[in-house]
């Protein structure tokens, strides 16, 4: 039994008194093998609940330390959803490689926004975070420099929690804009900043070669290496080398320039082939942004490189010409056997962390058992976690807003209630319809109410807020006019949804009711 958890201080006090743990551990095919992937692994492991006299017993049979943490969040997650029936659950991912990168456009996380979705990740069993903030100008513009003390102490931290959680960090240097690659003195630049990262505990690099012009600027480089591929090809092959010297256990994953598309293109296809297999390469999919991601498409990739795709799924970030999105939905149109074909996924966040938290729950689901993930069961999951208690006044306001290039269906609860409200319209029962719609409303309401509150997550969605408090004004005016239709009310009514127009953040266009006051009502 369990007295301390001292090797899982984060559970120190979470379950209650009537629960009682015990954790085995061994290494045998049971605990240590993956049968449906037919691969070892680290991280599964058998949950056995059974209930007596008001006592939940788990019993866990894992390989080690990761999968007895695994077991533990998972258990967590059970008790909280009410999901602990008596029974045996053998428990393994699908996906070996599951996790996230703060790999946007804009205003880098906190440093406690960073802390706090690496926390939550790791408790839904993600296993991998890679740090890429286009806006660290560490990163990226001044990739040459050496953090201050100040910043890397911050890293460090970062560091010390991902392993504390069982989760590998991954540091992305992104060197491409300005990087001379025929320069000895830039190699050594880029070694020495790498160094320094070493020195925290960072085990695992990635090089982002994404998002700089496709030819070579400097003429030693176009002398020496002809065009951009084989001077990619010359310094991953170099930094890759370099790093195994330092440590055979060092990982690298490399961005390429072109980093969407079919997969067997020249770029692509060339640089795959001429680097070690071991080296991981990150692949949007087709598009930069994908709706779907396929197993064909993977097999292409594979055929084309020589490599599993790493995806770098462009969802749920939202910046650049998206900045008017909020995507909190659920992750879809991903193949449920993808997993057969990919190294795994790796989601790119948005710069609001507490709203990132929603979908990027949905992914660890998916990613830890593809086959059986239900989005719209996540989704809800997800809201519990992120929200607590007012999750269901969340919902109906985070119902408008799956807006994204994954083309999902939006207002899925409120066209549901609001077709019934039309039924009772189409048969005549105009004051039971606006009983019905007025139901809708107050939750509505509620909602509204919700999102006035100085909540970290309210916060950051004051814009879409904003509008979907516009939004209940119109349908409450519309109530209005139902009931009394002046020229006045008509008149206000539309002003409001003028300005509901006029607003440029998106929200499903369900609830712009100006599409739909002609045939619906007759206004």
């Amino acid at each position: 039994m369990i007295n301390s958890f001292a090797s899982f201080p984060r559970f120190e006090g979470v379950f209650a008194s009537d629960v009682q743990i015990s954790i085995k551990k061994s290494d045998t095919r049971k605990v240590c093998y993956c049968e449906k992937a037919h691969r070892l692994t680290d991280e599964k492991y058998i949950l056995t609940v059974s209930h007596k006299d008001g006592t939940l017993f788990a019993d866990i049979d894992c390989s080690g330390e990761k999968s007895a943490f695994y077991a533990l969040c998972d258990l967590k997650n059970r008790i909280e959803n009410g999901e602990v029936a008596d029974g045996e659950y053998v428990c393994s991912p699908t996906f070996e490689k599951r996790g996230y990168i703060e790999g946007f456009y804009g205003t880098p996380w906190t440093h406690e926004k960073r802390k706090s979705v690496m926390s939550l990740m790791a408790l839904n069993r993600m296993n991998t975070v890679y740090y890429a903030p286009k806006d660290d100008v560490y990163h990226r513009d001044l990739w040459r420099e050496l953090y201050p003390e100040a910043d890397l102490l911050k890293l460090k931290e970062l560091v010390d929690l991902a392993k504390e959680n069982y989760m590998e960090f991954a540091f992305c240097i992104a060197p491409g804009l300005s990087m001379k690659y025929s320069s000895e003195e830039e190699f050594e630049t880029l070694m020495k900043k790498t160094q320094q990262l070493y020195s925290i505990g960072i085990r695992s690099f990635g090089l982002l070669l994404d998002d700089i012009d496709e030819e070579l600027f400097y003429d030693e480089d176009k002398a020496l290496y002809g065009e951009t591929v084989n001077a990619h090809i010359a310094l991953v092959g170099r930094y890759y080398e370099t790093l195994l010297a330092l440590d055979k256990e060092v990982k690298l994953t490399v961005c390429p320039t072109l980093y969407n598309g079919i997969g067997n293109e020249y770029y692509i296809s060339k640089l795959g082939k001429s680097i070690s297999p071991q080296i991981s390469l990150f692949w949007t999919g087709r598009d930069i942004c994908s709706r779907e991601l396929t197993s064909r498409e993977a097999r292409d990739f594979i055929d084309g490189t020589s490599h599993k795709p790493l995806y770098w799924d462009n969802y749920p970030v939202n910046d650049m010409a998206m900045f008017n999105e909020m995507h909190i939905s659920p992750i879809i149109n991903r193949d449920p056997d993808l997993w057969k074909y990919s190294e795994g996924i790796i989601a790119n966040c948005m710069e609001y962390a507490e709203c990132s938290k929603i979908p990027l729950i949905t992914f660890a689901d998916y990613l830890w058992d593809s086959e059986n993930y239900n989005p719209d069961k996540s989704w809800e999951n997800a809201i519990r976690q992120v929200v607590g208690e007012d999750a269901e006044k969340f919902i109906v306001f985070a119902d408008n807003l799956y807006i994204s290039c994954l083309k999902d269906v939006p207002s899925k609860r409120m066209k549901k209630h609001f077709a019934s409200v039309l039924d009772l319209l189409k048969n005549g029962e105009s004051e039971k319809a606006i009983t019905l719609a007025e139901e809708y409303i107050a939750k509505m309401n509620e909602a509204r109410e919700y999102l006035k509150r100085d909540l970290p997550i309210c916060n950051e969605l004051a814009r879409w807020a904003e509008k979907f408090s516009v939004a209940c004004d119109m349908f409450e005016k519309l109530m209005e006019v139902l009931k009394n239709k002046t020229e006045e009310n008509v008149k206000e009514l539309y002003a409001i949804i003028d300005k509901y127009d006029s607003m440029p953040v998106k929200i499903a266009e369900e609830m712009n009711i100006k599409l739909f006051l002609p045939t619906m009502f007759g206004i």
